[in-house]
């Protein structure tokens, strides 16, 4: 398995910030330039036995998360298993003024600020149907960058803290 390539985003900001100063100087932590497996997909597979990377040709509609993430320079990486529908979406990016751009949607659309161990901030959307309760998008800031995950088998925070643990270990690669 090839190794993954990361990029590291201080001295882009620190250009940037010549040419648009709203650059928020976080610290630069390193985000994959292509989907991790190896430890991540492990990761995922203790939520859902076989998993696997699903390699996906996004086609993100203007004005989502996705968009903006691909456009700061971020990957979207989908893990799970495909027939069955039961799945992750992960995205890494600089967080920049994506996070911060988007943070006000996600406070129109309903998410809450939560507390997440090894995240400076956290947002999250819950769902219910019926009796059920799942944790559906969080989006977490974390030295410089930003991660979303999205599943469809986590039912709350506490669950999610080893898949949240995971991808920000990525960060640290």
């Amino acid at each position: 398995m090839p190794a993954v390539r990361r990029r590291r985003f201080t001295s882009l900001c620190a250009l940037a910030a010549i040419v648009a100063p709203s650059c928020t100087g976080d610290s630069g932590a390193a985000v994959p330039s292509a989907c991790p497996q190896g430890e991540f997909l492990a990761a995922v597979q203790q939520y859902v036995s076989g998993s696997a990377f699903i390699d996906t040709p996004w086609e993100p509609a203007p004005d989502t998360d996705m968009r903006a993430v691909l456009d700061s320079g971020g990957v979207a990486c989908l893990y799970g298993i495909q027939e069955a529908e039961v799945d992750a979406t992960v995205l890494w990016a600089p967080s920049g003024d994506a996070f911060a751009a988007r943070r006000t949607v996600w406070q129109a659309d309903g998410q809450e600020r939560v507390n997440v161990p090894g995240a400076s901030e956290a947002w999250t959307r819950r769902e219910s149907t019926g009796t059920e309760r799942h944790l559906w998008a969080l989006n977490l800031r974390v030295d410089g960058a930003w991660i979303q995950i999205n599943a469809t088998f986590l039912s709350d925070l506490d669950e999610a803290q080893p898949l949240v643990d995971a991808a920000i270990a990525v960060l640290g690669d």
